[in-house]
């Protein structure tokens, strides 16, 4: 019997071969979206989940108050983490890591700069869940200039060697030796790391180590014991600060705290809880663009399988005359369906694993379709499918399958055919939706754009960030390495300083009045740079004048401000004023010689930070180079041979700030780009449904447009008869569509500091495109069935 009901079911879905495709590609694309989509909501979830110690392990944050305004940090203290194992009952252990930037390691003639490389506590393996490949896990960073590296790291030194007890040298300065070697640090992890460097090594002669209000990128993670409460934690650490850190805090007018962050909420909530920046909104959109394709799908192949219902009531009128019994058209209805649901599942496996890979290269991941962590994803999908096909198939099953023969072969079987409105909601429901991934496709690109051509403040064109190590290789060469690319025809003007436009501003410190108290002080930006910072920045000066050589006092005592840190120190006429800059016991004083205007050197996500300018390259980490515009590849080659000749010891680290500032943007292009594909699959599959919808419509109006054409109907009227209804179910989708879109891009555009208003455009855009995609979808169709034979469709009247 089963095998009667299949064969029937695959003689019925192979004649209708146009329905058939149409609704299994639109059932098909929406699942394997949604099969993408979450298996990137899932991979975003993931991260460092599989440590033994999770539920235990948190890193210490910092939030300080100023003036009434709140930071928050990741980084902490150096003694933070030993004076917390130490001090608290409920520390068990505390690992800290400091991560220097890109470092030159070296082995023979092998010279890489290390992006992935940190200093760690001897814990660092006993806490989180790394597996060493060999070495002893309790010991490997324990000892000074003591160093575990990857199996990739292993290789890319060493080849097939094996490295333990051989030596890699740190910044042409330090001899490590190899203790161990880890597995491959997993993707899902935000403890990503190639080189470990036991923290004594860092410590040795190292005088910051100690400094408890020094912060840099070291992170501080503590595992606390079992049965620690975190509430009796958090008051435990207000004892710890106040003992610590609140003397210094005071004098410098600031109200510290620590705060304990989950492991496994750092990757949602990278800046900490109560940090702006929260990745989880992402998760939300995702699961929502999720859920709109699979319904729009889903609501699509029940529109379809249940208008088809209405053609096949002669067929069921005919099966019950013949002696069928209602329990069997049940089951072969809703076989059909379930099939159907099912080959559209086998389809969206196909389609997602040949877009796989292009959807990596969208999100810079590297998911794998067919491996057991997808296993749940896919049996929920399946589930799905099964469901969306006994729900489109009880339709028929139950209305049909109930109805009286006589009834259905005497043609007074018109009442079903007007049960139309559900059908019609759910036309509205698909087109809806798409509508709202359009406009919501415009708002992100437009608010990218906004941010692309938005005045920052300066010229960020033709600018080359030279980053420069502290090592005896480059450090010495600064000022000669800038004088001599001067010389380079390429080169229009160069700086030393403290600062990587698009990136970072060196440090931090209070500023204040001269002779107010700490607790009047701001904290701002502080630019240390040599007299060329200005210029070749491009910086508006709006009062004053800037650095000049030639004027002895403006290397020792003099400012130069941006309008935001004159509103901040209250410095209505800031010309003159006698400020302080305190970043030790001994602060530097001086006067405000010039103001620049505000330029944001970083995101446009946050405010304008205040900023002060100061002449002192002497510990500068960057040589930012102003170019001559014409041709980069060759001016950049002509930068590269001569650092070659001054430092051949030490490779060239650089970036492009207009690079810089359009990677702070990455996530809000990558949302954009999954918005614009899966706003445009979304009409798609809407428009396959309302097509498939016009061949069945225009099938069951056969005669009535037969009748018209004998009666005089053009092409033209038939086409808009046909057409009209399902032109009126679009504007419905656009009238309903539209404020929820305003609504949603709103609360995402909230976040920003600098955004667009959302306007009515945006609207207009996506609502014509949507009725233009819709006409042409109908038309095809609708002039199709007024072209027909009007003799054809009458022959038997």
């Amino acid at each position: 019997m089963f095998r009667s009901y299949l064969k029937i079911a695959f003689r019925h879905l192979l004649l209708h071969k146009t329905i058939t495709f149409i609704n299994v590609a639109g059932l098909a694309i929406g699942m394997a979206c949604c099969i993408l989509i979450m298996m990137l909501v899932k991979d975003e979830l993931s991260f460092d989940q599989f440590h033994a110690n999770k539920a235990n392990i948190y890193r210490v944050n910092t939030r300080f108050t100023e003036n009434g305004k709140v930071n928050y940090g990741t980084s902490s203290q150096f003694p933070t983490g030993p004076a917390m194992k130490a001090e608290l009952s409920d520390v068990k252990d505390a690992v800290r890591l400091y991560e220097p930037g890109n470092t030159l390691f070296t082995h023979g003639d092998k010279k890489f700069l290390e992006e992935h490389a940190a200093f760690a506590d001897a814990g660092f393996f006993k806490m989180f869940s790394f597996p060493l490949l060999t070495g002893d896990a309790a010991t490997a960073l324990k000892e000074p200039n003591s160093i575990v590296i990857t199996e990739s790291a292993a290789k890319k030194y060493f080849g097939n060697e094996d490295p333990i007890g051989k030596t890699l040298r740190m910044a042409n300065e330090t001899d490590c030796k190899i203790t161990a070697v880890a597995k491959d640090m997993p993707r899902n992890t935000d403890l990503r790391y190639d080189l470990l460097i036991s923290f004594s090594t860092f410590e040795t002669g190292n005088r910051l180590s100690g400094l408890w209000m020094y912060f840099s990128q070291n992170f501080t993670y503590v595992m606390l014991r079992d049965k620690a409460s975190l509430a009796n934690m958090n008051k435990t650490l207000a004892g710890f600060t106040d003992l610590h850190v609140g003397k210094i805090a005071k004098r410098l007018g600031m109200q510290f705290s620590y705060q304990l962050q989950p492991l496994t909420n750092m990757h949602l909530r990278p800046g900490g809880d109560e940090n702006k920046e929260d990745r989880s909104k992402l998760i939300y959109i995702y699961i929502v663009i999720a859920v709109f394709l699979v319904l729009i799908a889903c609501i699509n192949f029940m529109n379809l399988v249940t208008a088809r219902a209405s053609e096949r009531a002669l067929e069921v009128g005919l099966r019950k005359v013949m002696g069928a019994a209602r329990r069997t058209l049940v089951i072969q209805f809703l076989m059909e369906a379930v099939l159907l649901s099912l080959l559209a599942f086998v389809a969206a496996l196909v389609l997602a694993a040949i877009l796989l890979p292009a959807f990596n290269s969208l999100t810079d991941k590297s998911l794998q379709l067919f491996s057991w962590q997808q296993l749940p994803l896919l049996g929920t999908l399946l589930a799905l499918a099964v469901f969306t096909g006994l729900l489109a198939g009880s339709y028929p099953a139950l209305f049909l399958s109930g109805f009286m023969p006589i009834a259905i072969l005497k043609g007074t079987f018109q009442s079903l055919r007007n049960r139309t409105l559900l059908r019609k909601a759910m036309v509205v429901s698909q087109f809806a939706i798409a509508i709202v991934l359009i406009v919501s496709t415009v708002v992100v690109y437009s608010q990218l754009r906004y941010w692309r051509e938005m005045n920052l403040g300066f010229d960020k064109e033709h600018l080359v960030n030279i980053y420069l190590s502290s090592t005896e290789d480059v450090s010495p060469k600064r000022e000669l390495l800038k004088q001599e690319l001067l010389r380079l025809p390429a080169v229009k003007s160069a700086t030393l300083s403290n600062m990587a436009v698009g990136r970072f501003i060196g440090s931090y410190n209070p500023v204040a009045k001269e002779g107010d108290g700490d607790d009047k002080s701001i904290t701002p930006g502080i630019i240390t740079g040599d007299f060329d910072l200005v210029k070749t920045l491009g910086l508006e000066i709006i009062k004053g004048r800037n650095f000049a050589a030639d004027m002895a006092t403006d290397s020792t005592d003099a400012f130069i401000i941006n309008e935001t840190a004159a509103r901040k120190l209250g410095l209505h006429n800031p010309l003159g004023a006698r400020i302080e800059w305190r970043p030790g016991p001994t602060p530097r004083k001086g006067s405000v010689i010039g103001v620049v205007k505000d330029f944001n050197f970083s995101t446009l996500q946050l405010p304008v930070d205040a900023v002060v300018y100061l002449v002192n390259p002497q510990n500068a980490s960057v040589l930012t180079v102003r170019l001559q515009p014409g041709n980069l590849p060759a001016q950049m080659a002509q930068i590269n041979k001569l650092w070659a000749q001054l430092i051949p010891n030490y490779p060239i680290q650089f970036s492009f700030p207009e690079n810089d500032l359009s990677e702070q943007y990455q996530t809000e292009y990558r949302l954009g780009s999954i918005f614009g594909v899966f706003a445009v699959l979304s009409i798609f599959i809407a428009c396959m449904g309302l097509f498939g919808l016009s061949i069945l419509i225009s099938r069951q109006r056969t005669k009535e447009i037969g009748i018209r054409k004998v009666l005089g109907a053009s092409v033209g009227n038939i086409t808009a008869l046909l057409s009209r209804d399902f032109l009126k179910l679009v504007f419905v989708a656009i009238i309903i569509a539209s404020p929820l879109a305003w609504y949603l891009m709103n609360q995402w555009l909230q976040d920003f500091t600098y955004h667009i208003d959302v306007q009515w455009w945006m609207f207009v855009i996506a609502g014509l495109g949507a009725v233009v995609i819709a006409m042409c979808t109908i038309s095809f169709q609708s002039v199709r069935a007024a072209l027909m034979n009007p003799v054809k469709s009458l022959k038997t009247e």
